[in-house]
């Protein structure tokens, strides 16, 4: 695959000198790349042994295959073309350093499970099938913001806003995408993949509230015997609509380092803002209808928090399309440099030290953790069932774990 690149270092001529730059370069580059993305074999009609390819022969079940995929010869990679505009800067002999950047990523070929045509072994098939545009700003800062004999602080930030669009998915008008999980959810879909909308666009009923007989209420279009004032129990296909996106408008990172005497205290803080995610565990075990089957369910779902009726269905909706901004304090360390004259001769450094991983996130999910999908990312385990492209969506995922480490450092 082929690449490009090329810089000036503008603070090394002539006209730049007094525009107080310590380093001043400029970049473009351009670059193709890809992406195979492909379990082995995807490419072939496979079969696959088991109970369900059993036949009778006689009065004796004899074993069988059948097919669990489809056959597609003109299956291939995913080719990026990567476009980049960066410039680096450094001000004041470099205290303060930092780099900005634009991309524009134009990947045609993308891989996803479409609907199969009929008559075919599998209900769907591994294709190419369209183009998308990613397009991006990156900010990175680094300062050192003090120093002195006896303290020092550096710092750093980074942000990053991205965006990505569908360009076209070949003849299709869309794809589904995100399985929803749960009891009566069959065939039930929580994302499209649609020309015009990122990849991680929420699709459904827009949920409108509760009525007095516990009925969830939505939005409709068109008026009908079930379609009043604009709100109806019973959606229709016309009635969905876009209800969330799975990409943060801008991510950030925050860390800084500072040493006093022998003292050193760094943290990092990373968030993102905008963004959705679908809380498929709140839709199961937020339905008070588990209790009729002695289920499990949480305790938003009792009757002092919820006017939902006892009767009613667990229906995808953005209702369960909740907000995934966060704020969270990724680690925080604290180290003390020992001064042990007994072993100065045999140790060069010792050091005490305590390490924090994920002491806060600040959110508003109802969830667990708004940064986490259920959805497998292994390029060996891709499933139909949830989409290649599916991203922001919580069903009974493992919280992430608050760690507390210490110890002593010895360097010899």
């Amino acid at each position: 695959f082929p690449g490009l690149s090329a810089s000036w270092k503008l603070s090394s001529e002539g006209f730049a000198s007094g525009m107080g730059f310590s380093d001043l370069k400029l970049r473009v580059g351009w670059g193709r790349q890809g992406n195979p993305g492909i379990p082995p074999y995807k490419s072939l009609l496979t079969f696959n042994p088991g109970t369900g390819s059993t036949y009778p022969w006689g009065d004796v079940p004899q074993g069988g295959v059948s097919a669990n995929s489809n056959p597609n010869p003109d299956l291939k990679w995913e080719q990026t073309d990567q476009f980049n505009f960066g410039l680096d800067f450094g001000l004041w002999s470099n205290r303060l350093a930092g780099t900005a950047e634009y991309y524009v990523k134009n990947t045609s070929d993308l891989i996803e499970f479409v609907q199969a045509p009929a008559p075919s072994p599998v209900s769907q098939t591994l294709a190419n099938v369209g183009k998308l545009k990613n397009t991006g700003f990156e900010l990175t800062l680094d300062a050192l913001a003090a120093s002195s004999p006896s303290f020092t602080w550096r710092a750093g930030l980074t942000f990053a806003a991205p965006t990505s669009k569908v360009v076209s998915l070949g003849g299709a008008s869309f794809i589904r995408s995100g399985v929803v999980s749960g009891q009566g959810q069959s065939d039930q879909w929580s994302q499209r993949i649609m020309p015009g909308q990122p990849l991680g666009t929420f699709f459904g009923p827009v949920f409108l509230g509760i009525d007095a007989a516990g009925k969830q209420l939505f939005r409709c279009i068109t008026a009908s015997t079930t379609c009043v004032n604009g709100q109806t129990t019973a959606p229709a296909a016309e009635d969905y609509a876009v209800i969330g996106n799975a990409n943060p408008d801008f991510t950030f990172g925050l860390r800084s380092s500072m040493t006093w005497s022998k003292i050193d205290v760094s943290f990092l803080i990373r968030g993102a803002v905008g963004g959705d995610v679908f809380n498929n565990t709140a839709l199961v075990y937020s339905t008070k209808g588990n209790a009729l089957q002695d289920k499990n369910f949480l305790a938003s779902a009792l009757p002092q928090n919820d006017a939902t009726g006892l009767h009613e269905p667990a229906i995808y909706s953005s209702r369960w399309v909740e907000s995934a901004s966060y704020v969270r304090l990724q680690n925080l360390t604290i180290t003390y440099t020992l001064d042990i004259p007994a072993l100065r001769r045999t140790a060069r450094n010792m050091q005490l030290y305590a390490s924090m991983d994920n002491l806060f996130t600040i959110s508003g999910y109802s969830g667990l953790d708004p940064e986490v999908s259920n959805l497998s990312t292994d390029p060996n385990n891709l499933s139909p069932d949830a989409g290649l492209a599916a991203r922001g969506i919580d069903y009974l995922s493992y919280p992430r774990a608050r760690t507390v480490t210490g110890g002593l450092r010895i360097s010899f």
